[in-house]
């Protein structure tokens, strides 16, 4: 399919053969110069694909993601003419796992099989279109039948902000205007409790966007957790697209949390994580500009780097009732490029919330959020720093 969607575009890359099959297996792996948005959402979509079919033919977890690591590696090796890309290989098949299982638990979310609607059956499609596929050819999306009991979440959580953000460069030279802002979110199961090892059987989901040159998708699927003590320990599996005025980053990641909830007087307790862990391969913009009167050696098409790195975070916050009231958040990456200009970037976010509860899960509130950008460049070696603060004031509503 996505193939014949190249053939129809006129993408020269399409034409496939036994010849191309050897010539790419011969070759080996490339860094390919596909735009920003192709590489960190496009293949992750694209593996998303691979992983939902596995699911919807009732492969467990483990096994649709081989189906995801066999997909990606047969398109990068036999559906182009060009040679394999290895970013391609890493964002299709982990990018896909993380965005299939959530298409996948998310589709089940709306679809009720005990009394099939062709209107549920639709909406699901739309979030999971392989799994709709695989339903209306066996005659399942018509048949009565009991939701799987593995697909049903212990809790569901979701919100909605609307509202208006200030962004600028910097603190002193702020832009000062206000433009629309929206934000999703879902919290699928409980991702702060209990034992399990069925993964992604809780996750969070965030999709934000608004002003100019921002926007974010996030996902945390745990795949592990158990208590220890008075803390929780969760291995998460992550993905990240993040895109604002300091930097633009993407990566496949897993990282270990440790939270504790702190006492609870009057239904007010306070709640805090810290985590850590690696990005299997990130990429972010580069600030590296070739010389004058030159352009980027082979890649002119590409202005951001790849490379490994690592993850921090830290979460405070003070609920109440189980909805935050004061919350403090931080996350910092790290990319060491391997590919791209030659350098070591540290990108990190701070946010500072306050939520003022109205009624009925409604709550008025005021964000202060900065995001900043120190780059360590090898050749010739210099230090550059980008910074990007912005303020929210919105109207949420989340449903718990």
């Amino acid at each position: 399919m996505y193939n014949g969607i190249n053939h129809a575009r006129g993408h020269k890359t399409a034409t496939v053969g036994i010849n191309t099959w050897q010539a790419n297996l011969k070759s080996g792996f490339e860094w390919d110069v596909n735009p920003w948005e192709v590489n960190q959402i496009g293949h992750p979509y694209q593996g998303s694909n691979y992983f939902t079919a596995g699911r919807a033919h009732g492969l467990t977890f483990w096994e649709a993601a081989s189906v995801a690591a066999f997909g990606s590696a047969t398109w990068e090796f036999f559906a182009e003419n060009n040679r394999a890309s290895l970013n391609d290989l890493v964002n299709t098949t982990l990018g896909g796992i993380a965005l299939g299982e959530v298409m996948h638990r998310a589709a089940w979310l709306i679809r009720d099989p005990s009394r099939p609607r062709k209107s549920r059956e639709l909406i699901a499609a739309a979030i999971d279109p392989m799994g709709y596929l695989a339903r209306a050819m066996s005659g399942d999306a018509k048949k009565p039948a009991d939701k799987p009991a593995d697909l049903i979440p212990s809790s569901i959580g979701s919100g909605v902000t609307v509202g208006v953000v200030i962004q600028g460069r910097s603190l002193w030279e702020s832009h000062r205007t206000a433009r629309p802002y929206l934000e999703m979110d879902l919290e699928y199961g409980d991702v702060k409790t209990g034992r399990s090892r069925i993964p992604f059987g809780a996750f969070t989901m965030s999709f934000a966007g608004g002003g100019s040159r921002f926007g974010q998708a996030l996902v945390r699927g745990r795949l592990y957790s158990r208590p220890a003590g008075r803390f929780q320990l969760t291995v998460f599996q992550t993905f990240d697209f993040i895109v604002n005025r300091a930097y633009s980053f993407g990566a496949q990641g897993v990282e270990l949390d440790v939270a504790t909830r702190v006492g609870q007087v009057s239904a007010t307790s306070l709640w805090f994580s810290v985590n850590g862990g690696a990005n299997i391969l990130g990429a972010v913009d580069s600030l590296i500009a070739p010389p004058d009167g030159t352009t980027p050696v082979e890649r002119p098409e590409r202005q951001y780097d790849y490379g490994p790195g690592g993850r921090i975070g830290a979460v405070v916050r003070i609920e109440r009732r189980g909805r935050p009231f004061l919350a403090f958040d931080y996350q910092g990456y790290q990319v060491s490029v391997v590919d791209g200009g030659r350098s070591n970037h540290v990108l990190q976010r701070a946010a500072l919330t306050l939520r003022a509860p109205i009624r009925h899960g409604l709550s008025v509130g005021l964000a202060s959020e900065i995001f900043y950008r120190k780059v360590f460049i090898f050749h010739p070696t210099s230090v550059r720093r980008d910074e990007s603060p912005q303020f929210r004031l919105f109207l949420a509503w989340d449903r718990r």
